[in-house]
């Protein structure tokens, strides 16, 4: 992480009824950056990592003929202090850099060589030697330029469900574990001043530029798809102390911050001819998306952010009272509303990909590619620490929140006038009496205040143990990319849906072809564009969000605890807590106008054949009603330093339960399910996503001892130390769904299913099976390079998306299975997250030396061994869709682990995207003086 030669001490208090933090809860992480003194005093350093030091990636080794990525990291920088007027101005300056060539593994499926020729010949009527020359065929020279794009289409033969090559189905795709780098660059200038004015007055200004250019993302199909993103940050931070006495001191600390990121490929319109649209799949098995992650470029933001704090503390006797206030300007130019801008069409079986049909096509035409957003987040405190006895300490506090209705200063926010279900739906009134446009602030009203009341005891009820026990009231913020949902609203921002299950028309994939889904697409947005403002009806339904009525509720949540301190001798301590937690009015969003096409009553809670509102297409109704639990019981025994060790281990059992995790916002692994059934969050209620029942970590120092007296055999001997961490914690949960229904009805020869709806469609557990099976070997369902994880033969989907028969009748691919009926079409009865994944295990270990060079300056030189034991740890599974118990072809991949996941603690950090999961070793030297 660049920046942390320039701090000088960091504290997490992970625990805090303190008023004079706040707007969010949970940890604190205040950070103390490093200043000059009347010595110079400084470092230079560098950090080298490459190839040669690190391990193959489990999957890499897993798969034949693949290679570990190009991998090095060299971080060197190096930092000077001192006086510019003794006793009165210091600097202090530090200079980081960062260059790393990013290690990345991908599995991928992709369509083997026989099967693309096999596609061209269909598509283009049977014709072997092109796509038609007199009368091209369109659809054919989009695939056969698809195709094109494959650098690579070996790999390991893989089954999929209808194809019809090879043996089983395995001659249509192969699996691949694809090894490829990207460079990634980051430099960090900090420069710090402080200023002793006079006695009373102390002042000090601190400025810091952070440059760089990340690999957002690196295709692995085809690197014309691969996105950068450069991302400086600029920030100033200032502050004043005045003593007016003993007993009253002023902290005033004013800052500012700019920064910069947006995410794109380097050179978009070259990225849009060589394929102009992103094509994936769902079901089990899907290709590998094509076309990168085109559907979401250009996003990001650019922020500008005005912090004022002002503290006030005030010893008067036996209390210590604090007042203060807290407050933030925060501007957003919000990049992600060009999102979608690239239409992404979708197949849900192999057949609709063979015959280039779409079974879904989304595009989304906005008014502007970026909109400015304004927040204000004000927070006023005042909080008292009374030592009632000399060993009874109490605080009290109350803290006051106001977060202000986000602003449009453009006037481009559009909104229903309630929730979804508390407009009229009548099919007749035009959409702009229906849509309040010219709005400026996102909610129609927002709380003008939240109470936060906070209390703490602690206890000395012996020499040497300490009760402590607390409760408070944390106001939690809905994010900035609220904005994203709400002001992603028409007319200023439209997005329609072609395609088989789509609602303005389309068939083809092709953009091109006749029929074309994006095509219809294109013309529902003009139709739209033109009708809209003259009230016209029966427009193209366009997608909406719509926000909850009344007054917007404020997510809050409550925090308390209970723990004893008890310390052993004068280096050692153990510390028992019991902490709980309850969320309330969290974010979450439905899809509110879904409806299925299947039967009367099948896949409650959607209509059958039509919409609530058919004015509108999919409509995500926002709302604050989500809640949380969380109980822990946390474990620390700690031995500070003596006899050349120190170390601490913290042991946490723990269980969260939640209706949607994250704040509804973002999901914490790929399978998180962020949008319950419409009218059914409580079937959601289970386990959070970061659910973790067991969590044990460690850390330690030793110097090991040695102590030679001969000169030159001590030089090299003496001062070795040895430190490392140890990570260990229990699985994270995930869920298992059914395939989605992809029949097709006979008369309409329309595929049917559920439209303009989402939410988790579960599958079922079969009762009296371990639904594991961990690191088996199933044939025709295990696929080469791949890890099994749980049983298939434990779950059945509600959709089979194999042909049935069923007594003398052929009942088609993708029905339900047993038939289609109001019995069987409906949603499994497993859980949210009611399977686990894989523990994880980790370890790191560091060598350090130091060498005295001179009496003022010293070199230390330290190994670094990241994951040490080189233990592979797998992320959860890629296929977790059901098939059908006993028909392996209905299974092929379920259950299967397909990569390695890595902790914050590895070499590359988070965020990054590299494979750091394998062993790692770099070498550090140090010189400080």
């Amino acid at each position: 992480m660049l920046g942390l030669n320039s701090i000088s001490e960091v504290t997490v208090n992970t625990l805090s009824y303190s008023v004079d933090q706040g707007r969010y809860g949970a940890s604190q992480v205040n950070y103390v950056t490093k200043s000059g003194t009347n010595q110079f005093h400084g470092n230079l350093y560098e950090l080298w990592n490459g190839s040669l030091l690190n391990a193959a990636d489990y999957f890499t080794n897993a798969t034949p003929g693949n290679h570990r990525p190009r991998s090095t990291v060299n971080h060197f920088g190096g930092s000077v202090g001192g006086p510019l007027v003794h006793d009165k101005l210091f600097f202090f300056f530090d200079s980081e850099w960062v260059r790393i060539a990013l290690p990345i593994v991908t599995p991928t499926i992709v369509p083997s060589p026989a099967f693309q020729q096999y596609v061209l010949q269909q598509l283009s009527g049977g014709q072997t030697n092109g796509c038609g020359s007199s009368h091209p065929n369109e659809n054919c020279l989009f695939y056969q330029k698809m195709f094109n794009l494959y650098a690579n289409a070996g790999g390991t033969p893989t089954a999929i469900l209808g194809c019809p090559l090879g043996v089983a189905g395995d001659g249509c795709a192969n699996r691949q574990s694809v090894s490829h780098s990207s460079d990634d660059h980051e430099q960090v200038q900090t420069v710090r001043l402080d200023y002793n004015v006079n006695e009373k007055d102390t002042t000090w200004f601190r400025f810091q530029s952070d440059t760089g250019l990340q690999a957002a993302y690196t295709d692995p199909i085809n690197p014309v798809f691969n996105a950068l993103s450069p991302q400086p940050l600029y920030s100033f931070a200032a502050g004043h102390a005045h003593v007016f006495s003993q007993s009253l001191v002023n902290y005033f600390n004013p800052a500012f911050s700019w920064y910069e990121s947006l995410f794109g490929p380097s050179n978009f319109q070259k990225t849009l001819l060589a394929f102009p649209i992103v094509l994936q799949g769902s079901g089990a098995n899907p290709f590998t998306p094509i076309g990168g992650l085109d559907n979401t470029w250009v996003q990001g933001r650019r922020a500008s952010r005005f912090f004022i704090n002002d503290n006030l503390a005030w010893s008067r006797g036996a209390h210590e009272l604090r007042f203060g206030t807290n407050t933030r300007i925060f501007r957003l130019n919000d990049y992600d509303f060009g999102e979608g801008t690239v239409p992404t069409a979708t197949y849900a079986n192999l057949q609709q990909f063979i015959d280039g049909v779409a079974n879904t096509a989304s595009e989304t035409f906005p008014s502007n590619l970026n909109e400015p957003f304004n927040f204000l987040n004000l927070d006023v405190y005042a909080q008292d620490t009374w030592k009632v006895t000399r060993t009874l300490t109490w605080t009290f506090g109350l803290r006051d929140t106001f977060n202000s209705n986000p602003l449009n200063p453009h006037d481009q926010v559009a909104r229903l006038r309630g929730s979804f279900n508390s407009i009229s739906h009548d099919a007749n009134q035009p959409l702009n009496d229906a849509i309040q446009t010219h709005l400026g602030n996102l909610f129609s009203s927002t709380p003008l205040a939240k109470l936060q009341p906070r209390t703490a005891i602690a206890w000395q009820f012996e020499p040497k143990s300490v009760l402590r026990t607390g409760f408070g009231i944390f106001s939690d913020i809905l994010p900035g990319t609220v904005a994203d949902l709400i002001g992603t609203n028409p007319p200023y921002d439209k997005t329609f849906q072609g395609g088989q299950l789509g609602s303005v028309g389309g068939t083809a994939i092709a953009p091109g072809a006749a029929n074309s889904a994006v095509g219809a697409i294109v013309a529902a947005n003009q139709t739209f564009t033109l009708g809209f403002p003259q009230g016209q009806s029966s427009l193209p339904p366009p997608a909406i969000t719509a926000i909850p009525d009344g007054k917007l509720r404020a997510p809050y949540f409550m925090e308390w605890s209970l723990g004893i301190e008890h310390q052993f001798g004068t280096t050692a301590s153990l510390h028992a807590q019991y902490v709980g937690t309850r969320a309330v009015n969290q974010p979450y969003s439905t899809q509110v106008n879904g409806y299925q096409t299947v039967c009367q009553g099948c896949f409650a809670p959607f209509r059958y054949t039509q919409p609530t509102d058919p004015r509108f297409g999919a409509v995500t109704q926002f709302s604050t009603g989500a809640n949380s639990h969380y109980n822990g019981l946390q474990l620390t025994a700690m031995k500070r330093l003596s006899h050349g060790l120190q170390g601490q281990v913290n042991y946490t059992w723990s269980r969260c339960m939640d209706t949607v995790s994250n704040g509804g916002f973002l999901p914490f692994s790929a399978g998180g399910i962020l949008s319950p059934l419409p009218g059914d969050l409580a079937r959601d209620y289970g386990p959070c996503d970061y659910d973790i029942r067991h969590n044990l970590n460690a850390q330690y120092v030793y110097q090991l001892p040695i102590k030679v007296h001969n000169h030159s055999l001590g030089y090299a001997l003496n001062g070795w130390q040895i430190s490392g961490t140890a990570f260990w914690h229990s699985g994270v949960p995930f869920s298992v769904l059914s395939t989605p229904y992809s029949a097709i009805n006979p008369i309409t020869m329309q595929e049917e299913g559920i439209v303009q709806g989402s939410g988790p469609q579960f599958a079922s557990l079969v009762p009296g099976v371990n639904p594991y099976c961990r690191h088996c070997n199933i044939p025709n369902v295990t696929q080469g390079g791949t890890v099994q994880w749980l049983n298939p033969d434990a779950f059945i989907s509600a959709v089979d998306p194999s042909a049935q028969i069923i007594g003398k009748q052929n009942v088609p691919a993708g029905s339900c299975y047993g038939g289609d009926s109001r019995q069987t079409c409906q949603f499994g009865n497993l859980g949210r997250n009611a399977l686990r994944g894989p523990d994880f295990l980790w370890s790191d270990f560091y060598l350090t030396k130091w060498f005295p060079l001179t009496e003022h300056v010293k070199l230390r030189f330290e190994g670094q061994f990241f994951n040490v034991f080189n233990h592979p740890n797998f992320g959860l599974p890629s296929v977790v869709q059901a098939g059908i118990p006993g028909n392996p072809s209905t299974q092929t991949g379920f259950g299967a682990l397909t990569y390695t996941t890595s902790p914050p603690t590895g070499l590359l950090g988070v965020g990054l995207g590299g494979e750091s999961s394998p062993r790692m070793i770099a070498f550090q030297a140090r010189l400080e003086f």
